[in-house]
């Protein structure tokens, strides 16, 4: 039945006026979901709180990055990542991007470097109910093709993520299979994302910064004050770059 709601029925289900559905929704992978869904405001003006009377949808916003409309969600994990993507798939939003930070996997990636994710291995569970049968799903736009990244410090890489829903099951023979298969990144709902958003037409992308690389034996529980700067810098910097591209996108329809 869920999956018979149509545009007209979550404009309703929202209270989200036609004129404000957005041309870009980011979600932002999380487990401080409330932390990030104030902070992130900062960065938008015309700020309009959406959700649902039973919180099925909650952390949600749309607002105005100039002249266009972004939506903004914290999400944790494949299940949530599906639904706020599912729900702008249908009101006919045009790109999502997934930000929020990874585990990195690649011996040349640390603490606070940006990543993009060329495709996404599918070992979460939501994936298949929207590209059935395909293990890798990929990402439709590059950002170094649409903003200033060339020089970006910190670096910005791209390659393969793996993204599963079972964080603490991680264990050193996981992380050695899928460097070996070609993943230079794990996270928790890349997959998730560009499957939904594959599903419905829309462009996807992501930019994320490294929390930690579990190779090398950190993993994220160890901090210090070095480890924390660094993602501080790459989540500012992230920040920057995702908005820049949103601007770019925007200028091009």
């Amino acid at each position: 039945m869920l999956k018979e709601l149509t545009r007209a029925d979550w404009l309703s289900i929202l209270n989200l006026p036609e004129r404000r559905i957005p041309l870009a929704l980011l979600v932002r992978g999380t487990r401080s979901l409330g932390h990030w869904y104030r902070h992130t405001q900062e960065h938008f003006t015309n700020v309009l709180e959406l959700g649902t009377p039973n919180s099925i949808l909650d952390d949600l916003f749309v607002a105005d990055l100039g002249p266009h409309s972004v939506a903004y969600a914290s999400v944790y994990g494949a299940a949530m990542a599906s639904d706020v993507t599912h729900v702008f798939g249908v009101l006919g939003t045009r790109l999502v991007v997934q930000i929020g930070n990874c585990g990195a996997l690649a011996d040349d990636m640390g603490t606070g470097d940006l990543f993009t994710a060329s495709e996404a291995c599918c070992g979460e569970g939501a994936s298949q109910y929207y590209t059935p049968g395909e293990a890798v799903v990929s990402a439709s736009l590059d950002p170094r093709e649409w903003v200033d990244a060339k020089h970006a410090k910190p670096p910005l890489h791209r390659g393969r993520i793996y993204t599963t829903s079972a964080l603490l099951a991680e264990g050193m023979a996981d992380l050695e299979a899928w460097h070996r298969a070609g993943c230079a990144a794990v996270d928790l709902e890349t997959a998730a994302t560009f499957a939904v958003a594959t599903h419905f037409g829309m462009d996807r992308t992501s930019l994320l910064y490294v929390f930690d690389n579990p190779r090398r034996r950190e993993h994220i529980f160890l901090d210090d004050t070095d480890r924390a700067e660094r993602r501080r810098a790459g989540n500012a910097r992230m920040m920057e770059l995702v908005l820049d591209l949103v601007r770019a996108y925007g200028s091009r329809q």
